[in-house]
């Protein structure tokens, strides 16, 4: 995975899953402040995330994401290669 697809992956989700708009999306949207996501929502996201790569995520380095890009860049440290499923 690259940082286009993990972008890309991230998007989807957030779009698929939160109903947020694509634009909105960039890698430095703050998840609170530019994009009203919650907890929950936050949640829900690495829920699906991981299950789209395929392993687990660091809940530590989860609880320190703010950004679109902190959680491209959680992804691209721990998806298995060809992760996209």
């Amino acid at each position: 995975m690259n940082h286009d697809d993990a972008l890309t992956l991230v998007r989807d989700i957030l779009t698929d899953h939160l109903g947020l708009d694509a634009e909105q999306i960039v890698a430095g949207a703050n998840m609170r402040e530019d994009l009203g996501m919650d907890s929950l929502d936050a949640v829900e996201m690495i829920s699906a995330l991981e299950k789209q790569i395929g392993t687990r995520l660091d809940p530590a380095e989860i609880e320190a994401v703010q950004t679109i890009a902190d959680v491209v860049d959680v992804l691209l440290r721990h998806s298995p290669v060809g992760a996209l499923r």
